[in-house]
């Protein structure tokens, strides 16, 4: 039996590639799912107590140079990567998994710990390890082969298997990466040329993860952009956000983070346009009927006249015009 596979191809020259087994006969989807996951990334054995009846799953895979990322989604089940596995497997890599949604528990040759939301793991696929997913879950997973990454790093061991957060420092660098990678070739203004880079960035903040140096000048300052950028766009609402407070976030400097900035805009240009774009969104919700000053605040910005003035800077017009014009349209 194969599993459907559906492409999309992006202006950039990406393939999506979706495996949904609400597609499939109930009684088909099990094993569907197990020769999908095996054939997508690394040979794995997985085991559902819903196997035969209500089994469901999802996977979408956007391959970029030679990091396949990939969404999973699934219900409560063990998958194993155990001994007979990896002598399966064929070059090695490591897989860095976000938890999205639910709970999973990995078991390792050095230990079993608990994933939730709002962290990731590292798994080496020339190791032995377990996946026990509880209940409904979803993850996002990326792929980096061995041949990318000096393995000569004993100190290595030590971060295979660990649930790591995202919210600061390195976790926060490689899910932003992550992010950023995710987004590329899904849009139009995107380029081959900033995959690479970000791919290159990618493997450096899996590298500083696992104990290894950033890589490249230039790859450092890239994840630390896309980690910086990431970090602004969840704290708009932060009247103080800062070079200084996103550099403790980054465990560098400021002077780390300002030079990441200093080959395009700016980190003060950056954090305006997010404001500013996320303010505009909030005035052309017809169900947002905050006064135009509460919305700058709620987003940061707290200066009436500074507002006023980037807005029109920005959008040809004043901010009640552009809501009033937006409104007019619908």
């Amino acid at each position: 039996m194969h599993a459907s596979r559906g492409g999309v191809r992006y202006s950039s020259g990406v393939d999506m590639v979706l495996h949904d087994l609400s597609s499939h006969r109930r009684s088909d989807r099990f094993e569907v799912w197990r020769e999908v996951i095996c054939r997508e990334f690394t040979p794995l054995t997985p085991d559902a107590a819903v196997a035969d009846d209500g089994f469901d799953g999802r996977v979408e895979l956007r391959p970029l140079g030679s990091t396949n990322r990939a969404v999973l989604e699934s219900v409560g089940q063990r998958i194993a990567h155990g001994p007979a596995e990896v002598a399966q497997t064929g070059e090695g890599v490591y897989f860095v998994n976000i938890q999205l949604a639910g709970i999973c528990r990995v078991r390792t040759e050095t230990g079993v710990t608990s994933v939730v939301p709002g962290q990731f793991t590292i798994v080496d696929t020339t190791r032995p390890y377990w996946f026990d997913c509880e209940g409904s879950w979803r993850v996002m997973s990326y792929q980096v082969p061995h041949r990318f990454l000096d393995r000569s790093d004993p100190s290595r061991a030590r971060s295979i298997g660990r649930s790591m957060d995202t919210g600061s420092g390195t976790g926060l660098a490689v899910t932003a990466v992550m992010k950023a990678l995710w987004e590329n070739g899904s849009q139009e203004s995107t380029s081959e040329e900033t995959g690479v880079h970000l791919e290159r960035a990618f493997h450096a903040t899996v590298a500083a993860v696992l104990g290894e140096k950033w890589g490249t000048a230039a790859d450092s300052s890239t994840a630390i952009t896309a980690s910086a950028t990431e970090y602004i766009r969840s704290h708009l609402s932060d009247p103080d956000l800062s070079v200084s407070v996103v550099a403790r976030a980054l465990s560098v400097s400021p002077r780390t983070v300002h030079y990441a900035f200093s080959t395009g805009p700016s980190f003060a240009t950056v954090l305006r346009e997010h404001r500013l774009a996320a303010i505009a969104a909030a005035l052309r919700d017809p169900n947002n009927s905050a006064g135009i000053s509460r919305v700058a605040i709620r987003h940061g910005m707290i200066d009436a006249s500074s507002f006023s003035r980037a807005f029109r800077q920005k959008y040809s017009m004043s901010a009640r015009d552009y809501r009033a014009q937006a409104r007019s349209s619908r």
